[in-house]
């Protein structure tokens, strides 16, 4: 048998690491991962600020071209249909419909004494005097005499109607909104000059990101708040989301219908919010649900169990959950390809 050395033999008995085996460092402590407690949508679902107006609102113009002379209607007048509300300086369109009367005379006498050409023409071509060619030119010119005198009579009529829409009236009751042309300005046929807000009607319109757009369904109820104290909200029925959205802002406008009934003044600022249903909306991140609609919720001992949910409408980078869950339930919302059914997690890790 070979004997060690007296120094190595010395070193290894002084040397306990190299004498028996460490313990290894425990593996098995829980797994901080990232969370979410469910909680009811309805929090996610902010107040919105509205402005009241009427639920049809009609531009008013001229019809004819002119210089406006007189707008009794001031911003915010309450009129009735046919009160006046602009009219055009008569001056002009007098002096318009006297040419065009002249004109119309012109022609007149220009038509009869093409026609009276023409006849004589005529019975001097019977007798072999006047040439075919005189008679076609004759022709020519009494068919150019009465197709101007039809012009000038077109003209005539124009003239009198733009001397009929000289004056501007309200087509129903209301109340003015907006004016766009003041009194000795020169207006345009079909330019702006006031805009009336029909007496019945109120309708609140609101601006809202795109992530909303999937909570509402047709007639999706809101509440109104007057902003005074001691109020109630008011009801309303979602009547249109416009097609175009504001790009800037990524927002769309909604047009809410007020309930039957409800009194608020044009011009009035509202703030307004989704009425939503008694049960609670719940939403998860679109990162929880895995396939086949699978989550992660931690149970008893904080041991991960894989339930199925059910999916609703896509609210942004959300998903509203109509089943499956319930409020409170604490849900893996990262890493969820990660980890095993039975896997405990640590606490603290919700977000």
């Amino acid at each position: 048998m070979r004997l060690l050395p007296t120094g190595l033999l010395a070193i290894l008995l002084a040397t306990p690491a190299l004498a028996e085996t460490a313990p290894l460092p425990a593996t098995d402590a829980p797994r901080r991962v990232v969370t979410e407690i469910v909680t009811s949508a309805t929090e996610r679902v902010r107040d919105f600020p509205g402005i009241v107006e009427a639920s049809q609102q009609t531009i008013l113009a001229f019809q004819t071209a002119g210089r406006i002379a007189e707008r009794p209607v001031e911003l915010g007048d309450v009129v009735k249909a046919g009160d006046t509300l602009a009219t055009l300086d008569e001056t002009t369109l007098i002096d318009d419909r006297s040419a065009a009367e002249a004109a119309v005379r012109s022609a007149e006498a220009q038509a009869e004494f093409a026609r009276q050409s023409f006849d004589r023409v005529v019975e001097l071509n019977r007798r072999g005097v006047a040439t075919n060619e005189q008679l076609d030119t004759a022709t020519a010119d009494r068919d150019a005499a009465g197709a101007a005198l039809d012009a000038a009579n077109a003209d005539l009529e124009r003239a009198q109607e733009a001397a009929r829409y000289a004056t501007l009236t309200a087509p129903a009751d209301g109340v003015i909104i907006e004016i766009q042309a003041e009194a000795g300005s020169i207006a345009s046929a079909g330019t702006p000059v006031v805009t009336l807000a029909a007496g019945q009607g109120r309708e609140v319109v609101i601006d809202v990101p795109s992530e909303i757009l999937p909570l509402l369904q047709p007639g999706a109820r809101f509440l109104i708040d007057r902003r005074v104290a001691g109020t109630e909200p008011i009801g309303g029925t979602l009547r249109l989301i416009e097609p175009v959205a504001d790009g800037g802002a990524r927002t769309h406008r909604l047009r809410i219908a007020l309930d039957t009934g409800s009194v608020l003044r044009l011009g009035s600022l509202v703030s307004v919010r989704l009425d939503l249903p008694p049960n609670p909306l719940l939403s998860l991140p679109r990162a929880a649900i895995g396939p086949d609609d699978m989550v992660w919720r931690v149970g008893e001992g904080r041991a991960l169990e894989q339930v199925k949910v059910t999916t609703g409408a896509q609210l942004s980078d959300r998903v509203v959950v109509t089943g499956g869950i319930a409020e409170g339930d604490e849900v893996l919302i990262r890493g969820i390809h990660s980890v095993s059914a039975g896997q405990v997690v640590g606490e603290g890790a919700a977000q």
